[in-house]
């Protein structure tokens, strides 16, 4: 996945945590939408000046690593198993 478009699609397929691909837009949209008011951007360049980019790219990379996580069957399993513990536990509590 190289770009933005790449790891959607790969979240609307299935891969990452259910509601990943909801939620992705949503962060980036909490980060561009309020952050760049159209009249104040005149040129593309303009947007690392009103556009927090690190915490962008930490989405971005975030999400990127759900979806290699749910593309590997080890870690997806692994994940399965810790989540019907703590149900389990929350079971018993």
């Amino acid at each position: 996945m190289n770009t933005v478009q790449e790891l959607r699609a790969a979240l609307r397929a299935g891969y990452g945590f259910p509601g990943d691909a909801a939620n992705l837009d949503a962060e980036l949209a909490a980060q561009f939408l309020p952050s760049v008011p159209v009249d104040q951007v005149t040129e593309v360049h303009d947007l690392g000046t009103v556009v927090d980019l690190p915490t962008v790219a930490e989405i971005l990379a975030d999400y990127r690593g759900r979806v290699h996580l749910a593309a590997s069957p080890e870690a997806a399993a692994a994940v399965e198993e810790i989540v019907a513990d703590l149900l389990d536990r929350q079971g018993a509590e």
